[in-house]
């Protein structure tokens, strides 16, 4: 049972955030060998958020600017992502998602979900039940963690 003292909540967060963080790495080690999960990320960010400014996907992703810079240059010239004018500010230019961006998207999701599929077909019903709901819950929490 998790304690709902702020202790208890604190810790229960770092757990998840720890687990998931692993857990997701550990699915993807396989499934990303033709890109970089960086740029999986910012491909993800894209789908999830829509358009971003490079600025805002380097704060994402705590990497610096340039660095990001060079991760959507390299989408850019595969064709997975478009820059385009940001039209809050002639200066700075927005970056989409392509639809082959959503695709290799995709495909990458669904060969981490390949390598993920036996140990999950080793679970109970209770236990599907159970991380069905998380996955719901961790989706309505990462919701309300943006529209902070």
């Amino acid at each position: 049972m998790v304690s709902r003292s702020p202790d208890g909540i604190d810790l229960l967060a770092a757990r998840l955030i720890s687990q998931g963080s692993r857990f997701a790495r550990t699915a993807s080690r396989s499934a990303g060998e033709q890109r970089s999960l960086i740029a999986l990320r910012v491909l993800a960010n894209l789908q999830q958020e829509g358009d971003l400014r490079v600025g805002e996907l380097a704060k994402r992703e705590t990497i610096t600017q340039p660095a990001m810079t060079a991760t959507v240059n390299r989408l850019e010239e595969d064709g997975l992502v478009a820059r385009g004018a940001d039209p809050s500010d002639a200066r700075a230019s927005i970056v989409r998602i392509t639809d082959s961006g959503a695709t290799e998207l995709a495909a990458f999701r669904m060969r981490a979900a390949a390598r993920v599929r036996p140990v999950i077909e080793t679970l109970g019903e209770d236990d599907l039940a159970v991380l069905a709901r998380a996955a719901e819950l961790l989706e309505t929490l990462a919701d309300r963690l943006n529209d902070r």
